[in-house]
């Protein structure tokens, strides 16, 4: 299924604000702009607060991409002793971590007696932007 939305190519300042000006609008396919790896790219929902600093809150839906190989500071699906989820993906020559966005929880070392899979990487974020007031806090 395709979505288009109509699109203004302006950008809208984060800072201070600009005069209105009208803008030509063409539409943009979703799909296209998101999914890089339709074959290998599925959904998922997050839940718990762990990564809230990465702007993750639960419910927020996370494309994620399976034909990329993660690099430190991707955010990561990963399958961790059967259970999923998702953090900072951080790697060096010795260790690997899964590392969350909330000081609350304390970084992963993945050891040997671990099971950890990388199921994909996190393209995108979509959430429902009332889902960040907690963030606000």
């Amino acid at each position: 299924m395709r979505m288009e939305l109509l699109y203004c190519e302006a950008a809208v300042p984060a800072g201070f604000p600009v005069p209105a000006v009208d803008y030509p609008e063409e539409k943009v396919d979703l799909t296209l702009q998101l999914i890089r790896h339709p074959g290998s790219t599925f959904l998922v929902e997050s839940s718990g607060d762990s990564m809230m600093g990465a702007f993750i809150p639960p419910r927020a839906r996370l494309i994620v991409d399976r034909s990329l190989v993660p690099v430190n500071g991707n955010i990561v699906v990963a399958l961790l002793n059967g259970e999923f989820t998702v953090k900072f993906f951080k790697k060096n020559d010795h260790s690997c971590w899964l590392v969350p966005a909330n000081s609350k929880y304390p970084e992963i070392r993945i050891t040997a007696d671990m099971d950890m899979q990388v199921w994909g990487v996190v393209t995108h974020i979509i959430t429902d932007t009332q889902d960040l007031r907690c963030c606000m806090r």
